[in-house]
């Protein structure tokens, strides 16, 4: 009865993660960067070969793995693509790392394990961003089974191609692998009355061929999809050169304390309460814990914490910050805190009640928060994980647009366009149009366009230049940007006559 109840926790808990991944998977507006990140995959089929930017773009998994689930479906252009095939990727990542712990289940028991799992399924940071097309969820994967190959499967290079697939996804794995070298320094130092010259000839003599495998197969496996399977050779160097001359985004700098502030510390924000603190809570006493006398491998607990510290240390002293680039670090923390109620049945009475009520409100209180992340707040800035949400109302703009063409049919054959910088996501919204050019300024001819959308710097200008010509329709684009739409009078006047 015992084994039965707990395989039907493990599946309730894993089933409860995959559901709130997958559950209405494509309502929310797709995101800029998922518009991006769905051009590359769009434009990497209809070429049938991949040329690595190591200046604007991170790394070539998250797209190869889109492209096989997207020409299975039919959508193998543009215009054919969906949000729901692309999202499919980052969700099924986001399933799988909930099988993670079970990798650790004998070792460490159900107990510790089934909390961490149940962490990971519904923490509302990694819920969230498992439901959108970035590079994070899969990097959050390939991170946290690389932390454990470490530890359990040393040998055969396990880890090596699991840290090159971390590679191929985002430049950011550098940052895991500093911050998992420094915890294995501050472990070696906690143990060093234990570790003689001797100890470290046989270690060095048991593992140099593991650790020379593991080398091969990182430089291997992240060359092969940098280089598009060894046919851009130039791949391999430019992804060695992207740690030099990678730019990020203007707008993106926040103080120290940001990753704090978004997770441990409890914040309101427009009248909702959101807090990751009683994870950081058991993750404390899971820490604390490893230092009884009775704990079991007390310095595979605490090299979790020291990781999971040195990722947020490196990642909060970057000035440029976004919530997804702490998901990893969380997960981290996630898996830390299923330690706290490792041992549970020694402790005293009064301790099981704290510990059991703290794990519910835990539970409870993420889950509550994940269904406000991914459902009525998903794309609200309300929500701190919404992280420059597209405005929902774009959504009404493609079925409007082939309303518009209903009416007015020549539009079809006309080019749109686009005044400004920095429109994402709205090529994924005009994606159904043929013909579409994207100008910083204004081009000669402008007056003779069906559709013009000017961009908030470009809005004035563009307004003066075609008042007599077109009418002005706001459209909200992302929070706080509103792009200007002008349709050309006389298509609007056969829209008006339309029956709409």
């Amino acid at each position: 009865m015992k084994r039965s109840a707990l395989i039907a926790c493990w599946i309730s808990v894993v089933i409860a993660g995959i559901f709130l991944r997958f559950d209405q998977l494509s309502q929310r507006p797709f995101h800029a960067d998922e518009a991006t990140g769905a051009r590359i995959t769009a434009s990497r089929m209809t070429s049938g070969d991949y040329k690595f930017d190591p200046i604007h773009y991170h790394g070539p998994l998250l797209s190869s793995l889109a492209i096989p689930l997207c020409e299975w479906k039919g959508e193998d252009v543009w215009p054919e693509l969906t949000k729901h095939t692309l999202r499919l990727v980052p969700a099924i990542a986001g399933s799988l790392l909930l099988l993670v712990p079970l990798l650790w289940r004998k070792r460490f028991g159900d107990a510790p394990m089934l909390l961490a799992t149940a962490l990971l399924a519904t923490s509302p940071l990694l819920v969230y961003y498992s439901r959108m097309f970035i590079h994070e969820s899969l990097l959050v994967l390939l991170g946290m089974l690389a932390l454990v190959s470490l530890i359990r499967f040393p040998r055969f290079g396990i880890p090596g191609l699991l840290i090159g697939l971390m590679f191929a996804t985002k430049e950011s794995f550098a940052i895991s692998i500093i911050a998992w070298s420094g915890a294995a320094v501050l472990i070696a130092w906690e143990n060093r009355k234990k570790i003689d010259r001797a100890s470290c000839i046989s270690a060095w003599e048991n593992f140099r061929a593991p650790i020379l495998v593991s080398l091969l197969a990182a430089a291997v496996s992240s060359a092969f999809f940098y280089t598009d399977g060894f046919r851009q050779p130039h791949g391999a160097i430019d992804a060695v050169r992207t740690f030099f001359v990678y730019k990020t985004v203007d707008g993106h700098g926040k103080a120290f304390p940001y990753y704090l502030q978004l997770l441990a510390w409890p914040m309101k924000s427009g009248g909702l309460w959101w807090f990751g603190t009683p994870v950081v809570i058991l993750a404390l006493i899971a820490f604390a814990s490893s230092f009884r006398r009775d704990a079991e491998s007390p310095s595979i607990v605490r090299f979790i914490a020291y990781a999971a510290a040195g990722h947020f240390a490196i990642y909060s002293i970057i000035a440029y910050k976004t919530p997804w680039l702490a998901s990893l670090p969380w997960a981290h923390v996630c898996l830390l805190a299923g330690f706290a109620v490792a041992g549970f049945s020694r402790h005293r009475l009064p301790i099981k009640a704290a510990l059991t009520l703290l794990v519910a409100a835990c539970l409870i209180s993420q889950f509550i928060q994940t269904r406000r992340a991914t459902g009525r707040f998903a794309s609200d800035e309300r929500n701190p994980f919404a992280y420059v949400p597209t405005r929902n109302e774009i959504e009404s703009l493609e079925p409007w647009l082939a309303k518009l063409r209903l009416a007015a049919p020549a539009i079809s054959n006309e080019p749109i366009a686009v005044i400004g910088g920095d429109y994402w996501p709205l090529p994924w919204y005009l994606r159904s149009f043929k013909q579409i050019g994207y100008w910083p300024t204004q081009p000669a001819g402008l007056e003779s366009r069906a559709i013009v959308f000017a961009m908030p710097e470009t809005s004035d200008a563009v307004t003066a230049r075609l008042e007599k010509t077109h009418v002005a329709l706001p459209r909200g684009l992302r929070a706080g940007v509103t792009a200007q739409m002008y349709v050309r009078t006389d298509v609007w006047k056969l829209w008006m006559e339309s029956d709409k």
